[in-house]
């Protein structure tokens, strides 16, 4: 099945118009809930000030959404450098909006739950104030900002040369070599995340 052009001139329409684009082939529906569900959660989880539920909120939305960011350049983006053209652009037009917002809610879900969950001051916090949770804090929003600002624009570029009306094949091989790059990063970053997760709690 041919991927349809028509609406490749939105990569240079205003941030509004990308992300109402981006909704409407992720399927609004599932851009609504990919953002609502988690942070549902985290919401319970302060409206019945239950740590418990807001520390599983925390591992549970980290789990998906460090596997994820994992998943997708060593896995996904090899697998369609390895199809056919059409078929890989296919793919590319119907994953990335779905991808887009799914990591989203649940990357801001983790961070903003480990933000209560380190800050004593906030109520539902473990206590902790000192060098390995608050490293573990600054790196975890640091890795979000990353995620918004890297991996995410790639993931996007992909997808707007796809949509484009003449793909440029070199173009869209730099790109997935560039996610397998920022994906190695990424992980590296998160094992370090684990690792200042796992001292403060030993520690405690």
């Amino acid at each position: 099945m041919a991927v349809s052009h028509e609406h490749g001139h939105v990569a240079d329409g205003s941030v509004v118009e990308r992300v109402q684009h981006l909704a409407a082939a992720a399927n609004p529906a599932f851009a609504a809930g990919s953002l609502l569900v988690p942070l549902a959660f985290f919401g319970a989880s302060l409206l019945l000030s239950s740590t418990e539920l807001l520390f599983y909120t925390h591992v549970a939305a980290g789990a998906v959404w460090f596997g994820f960011a994992l998943i997708f350049p060593s896995i996904i983006g090899p697998t369609l450098g390895g199809l056919g053209a059409e078929a890989s652009a296919a793919v590319t037009t119907t994953l990335v909006p779905k991808a887009v917002f799914f990591l989203v809610g649940f990357s801001l879900t983790t961070v903003l739950s480990g933000t209560v969950l380190l800050t004593p001051g906030l109520g539902l916090g473990y206590g902790f104030a000192g060098t390995w949770s608050s490293a573990a804090l600054g790196l975890g929003w640091g890795l979000f900002a990353f995620g918004l600002a890297v991996p995410h624009r790639l993931q996007l570029s992909a997808y707007y040369e796809t949509l484009s009306p003449e793909p440029d094949a070199s173009r869209l091989e730099s790109i997935e070599k560039k996610n397998l790059v920022v994906g190695l990063f990424e992980a590296a970053v998160m094992l370090g995340i684990v690792v200042l997760m796992t001292g403060f709690r030993l520690g405690a």
